[in-house]
């Protein structure tokens, strides 16, 4: 009798750490880069956007901050050509709290978008701040939402590939929630851009480009 209790014990056990695990994976935040192209030329650009998705039912966020890591000998940043979103988890309830983009990220028509890590010439960080410090946010994402997007030139050839990488380890990032505890996010996309040797046009353009900055400069 007592080892088929226990076994009973043990199945159900076994049962409920498989549901808790399925659950959880369902219901996982998710920060995702979509729409980085695989291969650019130098003199050109590449942008990408940066996008949330809380999963259901995650409230209570206090504080965001992602970083984009690029490998800036080869790609340039363009905070002037970036955007940031305005607001984001905002639910239907005006006085409902919801996340602006830090000082740091404009988040305004016509303001820049994040800038560079403090001290970094490969870091921006994507940073939102409740307007509920206390509390945190009300509402969930019921839809991925956009938080960013970045524009870089494509500045030199390299190795041939130029890293973008997001990440939630680097100086600054966080995922604060009320009462100080910290929470995590599967991270998506990102890897890098190929960026071939310059074609004859490109190099030629190049030149008269250089040609022209030397005249401007004489």
């Amino acid at each position: 009798m007592k080892r088929t209790h226990r076994s009973t014990f043990k199945c159900w056990a076994f049962g409920l750490m498989i549901l808790l695990m399925c659950a959880g994976s369902a219901g996982a935040m998710t920060i995702s880069m979509t729409g980085l192209p695989s291969k650019a030329e130098v003199l050109g650009q590449v942008s990408f956007d940066v996008i949330l998705d809380t999963g259901p039912g995650l409230t209570g966020v206090t504080l965001l901050s992602v970083g984009v890591l690029f490998a800036d000998a080869q790609l340039g940043y363009r905070q002037d050509l970036s955007t940031t979103s305005s607001a984001i988890l905002q639910g239907p309830g005006a006085k409902s709290a919801y996340m602006r983009p830090s000082p740091t990220c404009g988040g305004t028509p016509g303001l820049p978008g994040c800038s560079l890590w403090v001290g970094s010439t490969n870091q921006v960080n994507v940073d939102f701040i409740s307007t509920d410090l206390i509390g945190g946010t009300d509402y969930p994402s019921d839809s991925p939402e956009l938080l960013a997007t970045l524009v870089f030139d494509v500045i030199s050839v390299g190795d041939g590939f130029a890293e973008i990488e997001l990440t939630l380890k680097a100086p600054g990032n966080v995922i604060g929630l009320a009462g100080g505890a910290t929470w995590t996010s599967d991270l998506i996309g990102g890897g890098g851009v190929a960026v071939p040797e310059p074609t004859t046009a490109l190099l030629v353009a190049a030149g008269l480009v250089g040609l022209g900055f030397s005249r401007r400069r004489a």
